[in-house]
């Protein structure tokens, strides 16, 4: 008896060793649950949806999300809403931060109000191309500290990408600093403002969809806004002259929810980081492409160019730096060490890069 019931004991172990075996661990469930958890997040965008597979603002919005989607195997999709049709561009900040919506097409300098640092997008002067925009907000303290901005208010930067270059739209000449006398400038910044009155101008703060009926009616004489407007914006129906060289490329940016980022597994923050950073690279190509094809589009429109004289040139970057960058630099901490390390690495750049100081010149040839 002793013998037999033994003997079953034995049988009854070895049954539950091999059950026990094959079945799933509870860190293999757990495995296989984060492999086969979905995240649909909602991308919204102050911008309509791109028109050209080669703009740099494909690059940030529709490529990057195909690429993303695919290189997840469907496990992150995405709610798309362009346009700021959920929020206005300013309040955008607050949803993202608050994780009301997960990712956030935009210009840093829509932001402002709430993040100064982002104003750095509307110093005049503050790049020379693309490849230095990127150099400065990836490799030097000016985009370090503007990250730390960003996410101390509950974002964290994906992607910075510049589109096409920004300068004097207008309906008379801008070839000196003088023709500024008069004019009424629309500003995207308040920043500019005693830039703009030293200069004689009034100033004027139409929101850009309204600039066209604003150039039309005569309500604004000119703008500092991206020259790829002339297209996007159909503005070469109203603008008469462009001013060259041009102050710098515009800056786009496209920042995720700190909560919504934290929420997502390490492999899928590794993916979206990878390709946010190859579609960087790709935007730089389609910005400079884009200005390519914008003062094409403007010869064949009749848009005249309006050369600056180095002196002029000169001139107006020197009081830009007066006006605009101190005003900028008194905001805070952060800003006043942005300005200091602009002035040093920007002279840095020149020294190693000395075509960069005219890199307008590959376009006006």
């Amino acid at each position: 008896m002793m013998q037999r019931w033994g003997t079953t004991t034995a049988f009854i172990f070895v049954l539950l060793v091999i059950f026990s075996a094959c079945e799933p661990s509870s860190a293999d469930e757990a495995a296989e649950e984060a492999e086969e958890e979905t995240y649909t997040l909602t991308y919204h965008s102050s911008y309509p949806p791109s028109e050209y597979e080669w703009e740099p603002k494909y690059q940030a919005q529709e490529r990057f999300m195909e690429l993303v989607e695919e290189r997840t195997d469907g496990r992150v999709t995405f709610d798309v809403y362009y346009s700021d049709q959920l929020f206005g561009q300013d309040e955008s900040a607050d949803a993202l931060a608050r994780g009301t919506i997960d990712i956030q097409n935009t210009s840093p300098s829509y932001w402002v109000e709430r993040i100064p640092e982002g104003a750095i997008a509307s110093l005049p002067y503050w790049n020379m191309g693309e490849e230095h925009t990127r150099h400065l907000l990836r490799e030097t303290e000016v985009g370090a500290l503007y990250e730390e901005a960003l996410e101390d208010y509950g974002v964290k930067p994906l992607t910075f990408w510049s589109s096409s270059t920004t300068g004097y739209m207008s309906t008379s000449p801008i070839a000196e600093v003088e023709d500024m006398e008069g004019m009424v400038m629309n500003i995207v910044s308040n920043l500019t403002i005693d830039f703009n009155q030293s200069m004689g101008s009034g100033v004027a703060s139409l929101p850009a969809a309204e600039q066209y009926e604003g150039l039309l009616r005569g309500t604004i004489d000119a703008m500092q806004f991206p020259y790829y407007t002339l297209d996007t914006y159909n503005f070469v129906e109203v603008v008469d002259y462009l001013s060259v060289p041009t102050l710098n490329p515009a800056l786009g940016m496209v920042a995720i929810s700190e909560s919504t980022w934290e929420e997502l597994p390490e492999d899928i923050q590794a993916i979206m980081q990878e390709t946010a950073l190859e579609m960087e690279k790709d935007a730089m190509e389609g910005s400079q492409r884009y200005t390519r094809e914008i003062f094409d589009l403007a010869e064949e429109e009749g848009t005249e160019f309006v050369p600056m004289s180095e002196e002029e040139f000169d001139e107006l970057e020197q009081i830009s730096q007066e006006k605009i960058w101190r005003n900028f630099a008194s905001m805070n901490e952060r800003t006043e060490e942005m300005v200091e390390t602009l002035l040093v690495e920007n002279e840095k750049w020149i020294e190693e890069n000395p075509e960069a100081d005219n890199y307008m010149d590959q376009y006006l040839d």
